[in-house]
C-alpha cells in the first residue's frame, strides 16, 4: 500500500476532480457534513500539527458566513427573532450553514490536492492531455523562478550603490518601478535567446510526445475505479432528485429513497478514501517500526 502522495499524478487528480465537483455541486446536508468532515480529516493527516492554523482561518471563515447569510437574506417562514425590525429566519440560518460547510470543504479539497501534488506531478498530468501545454507550463513555472530571483539580485545591486535609499514611500515607489522595468527587459530578451535556443535545437519541428517515471500500478488503476463508479452513483441520485433540497420559503429534503441513500453512501466512501490510505500507511510503518 502507498500513500496517497506516492500514487499516479494521474489517478490522484481524476479523484480531487470527482470530490471537489461533487462537493461544489450537491447541496444535500448530509453530503456537506461528510465532505467538510473528511476534507478536514484528510489535511490533518497530510499536514499534521502544521494544519492547526488553517483550521482556524477556517473556522472563522465558516462562522462569518453562517452569520452573514440571515442577515443579508430574510426570506423563510420561521422567523427566530427580529432585529432592528428585520426578521432573522431559520430557514437563512440553515441556508448560511449549509452553503458555508459546502465552501469550507471545497477548500480543504484544494489545500489537500496543493499538500499532495508538487509541480512535477502536475506537469506529469498536463503532460498526458497535451504535451506542448506542459511545455509551456513549465517553462512559465521555470520564468517565474528565474523572474523573482533577478528582481531580488536588481534590487540588492540598487541599493549598493546607493540609489533608492531615502526610505521614503517616494523613493521606495521609485526604486520598486525602476526594478521592474529593469526585470522586464532582462526576461524579455532571455525569453528570446531562449526561444532562438529552442528553435535551433528541432523544438516544434515533430510531435510533441510525453515521458514520465511514474508507473500506473494496479493500486492507481482501482483509486480512479472507485473515484469514476462512486461518483457516476452520486450524480445518479442527483439527477433523479433523491439528493435534492429546498431552503425557502421552508426547508424540505426529498423523501429518502434507495437511490438518494446510495448517492450519500457512494460519497462517503468516495471522500475516506485518502484518509484511510494514509492512515492505514502510517500505522503500516508504526508497526514495522515498533517490531525492530
Amino acid at each position: 500500500m502507498r500513500r496517497i502522495s506516492d500514487m499516479h499524478p494521474l489517478s490522484v487528480t481524476v479523484f480531487f476532480v470527482c470530490v471537489t465537483v461533487l462537493a461544489m455541486s450537491i447541496s444535500h446536508p448530509a453530503v456537506t457534513a461528510a465532505s467538510l468532515l473528511f476534507s478536514a480529516l484528510l489535511f490533518t493527516v497530510l499536514k499534521g500539527a502544521k494544519s492547526l492554523r488553517t483550521h482556524m482561518l477556517i473556522l472563522f471563515f465558516f462562522a462569518a458566513l453562517t452569520l452573514i447569510n440571515p442577515v443579508i437574506s430574510h426570506k423563510g417562514s420561521t422567523i427566530l427573532f427580529m432585529v432592528n425590525d428585520t426578521p432573522i429566519t431559520l430557514e437563512a440560518l440553515f441556508y448560511g450553514l449549509n452553503s458555508a460547510a459546502g465552501m469550507c470543504s471545497v477548500f480543504y479539497w484544494v489545500f489537500s490536492f496543493s499538500a499532495v501534488m508538487d509541480s512535477e506531478r502536475l506537469l506529469c498530468v498536463f503532460g498526458l492531455v497535451s504535451p506542448r501545454g506542459a511545455l509551456v507550463a513549465s517553462c512559465a513555472i521555470r520564468y517565474l523562478m528565474l523572474i523573482k530571483a533577478q528582481y531580488r539580485r536588481t534590487k540588492l545591486a540598487m541599493r549598493s550603490i546607493g540609489l533608492y535609499t531615502d526610505g521614503n514611500i517616494v523613493d521606495l515607489i521609485r526604486g520598486n518601478m525602476r526594478a521592474f522595468s529593469s526585470v522586464i527587459g532582462w526576461a524579455l530578451e532571455n525569453g528570446i535567446a531562449t526561444a532562438d535556443s529552442m528553435a535551433a535545437r528541432g523544438c516544434g519541428s515533430t510531435k510533441r510526445t510525453n515521458f514520465s517515471v511514474k508507473k500506473y500500478r494496479f493500486d492507481d488503476a482501482v483509486l480512479t475505479a472507485l473515484s469514476v463508479v462512486l461518483s457516476a452513483l452520486c450524480v445518479a441520485g442527483t439527477a433523479l432528485g433523491s439528493l435534492k433540497i429546498t431552503f425557502y420559503p421552508e426547508t424540505v429534503l426529498s423523501p429518502a429513497d434507495a437511490a438518494g441513500l446510495a448517492g450519500i453512501a457512494s460519497f462517503i466512501l468516495l471522500a475516506v478514501i485518502p484518509s484511510v490510505i494514509e492512515m492505514g500507511v502510517k500505522l503500516k510503518w508504526r508497526r514495522s517500526m515498533s517490531g525492530v
